[in-house]
């Protein structure tokens, strides 16, 4: 990306954020079709009726692993498709980060700063765009499930009673994102193939997913609010790859219809 890359967080997020028409309202009948466990999925997370909508915005807080634990306050776009921003604060008095994450047009970019002041992580490249590509398909899953019906592009193939795989719209492409659920259709974890360099080793495709401890519903759609994130997510190092766990604190749906604010519990 060329120029500040701050400035060119908060235009992709002005971008990202502008409320858009729903495609279509959810019909459980639309995916009767599908592998049993996407149906029970999406059955379960989108309410009969729901506008169908791209568009989601989050407060969240919780612990980033950097050189250690460190506590995160943060807000986040996500446009299912197109993109998303990350802004967040880092850590606590004396030693706090100020930056953010962001994904737009297919070009990533990480920013962090001591104090919001001096550079103290900065990523951007073909690497990192890719690496962000994965990010959003992932989190597409857990936090805008309302884009992975068929009327928004999203395509699925079973594996057994509780696994299917879907493939995420990115920009022009797909990322493949598989999904457990129970028997009533709540997502337990999500796992995919994502380009990056876990533990400065050379970029690659490594495994990388998460796990659900909680959820609630907003304007009709049922998200995941509580988990944990890592790398290495289907080896015996899975345990010490995890290095972000979140909670969801706020959720806001907009579309050019209405915009609610509910709180998570």
């Amino acid at each position: 990306m060329n120029g500040s890359l701050a400035s060119e967080r908060i235009q992709a997020w002005e971008h990202l954020a502008q409320p858009s028409s729903p495609v279509a309202v959810f019909d459980p009948m639309e995916v009767v079709d599908l592998p049993e466990p996407a149906r029970r999925f999406l059955s379960y997370t989108i309410a009969p009726g729901t506008p169908i909508t791209p568009t989601v915005i989050l407060d969240m807080e919780g612990l980033i692993k950097l050189d250690r634990w460190m506590p995160f306050r943060a807000h986040q776009v996500l446009r299912a498709r197109e993109g998303f921003v990350w802004k967040a604060t880092v850590g606590d008095a004396p030693i706090v980060l100020r930056g953010g994450d962001a994904y737009r047009g297919g070009r990533g970019s990480l920013d962090f700063r001591l104090w919001g002041v001096l550079p103290v992580a900065r990523s951007v490249g073909p690497d990192t765009d890719r690496s962000a590509a994965g990010r959003l398909a992932a989190e597409t899953v857990a936090w805008a499930p309302q884009a992975l019906t068929p009327q928004m592009g999203a395509a699925w193939t079973g594996i057994d009673e509780t696994h299917a795989t879907v493939a995420v719209p990115v920009g022009d492409g797909t990322v493949d994102v598989t999904i457990g659920v129970d028997r009533v259709g709540r997502l337990r974890e999500l796992a995919l193939q994502r380009w990056g360099n876990p533990d400065d080793e050379a970029f690659d495709l490594y495994s990388f997913g998460g796990d659900v401890d909680a959820r609630a519903e907003f304007s009709g759609v049922t998200i995941a609010t509580s988990g944990r994130v890592g790398w290495h997510w289907d080896t015996a190092q899975r345990e010490s790859g995890v290095f972000f766990r979140y909670r969801i604190t706020g959720v806001h749906l907009p579309t050019d219809q209405t915009h609610l604010m509910s709180e998570a519990v």
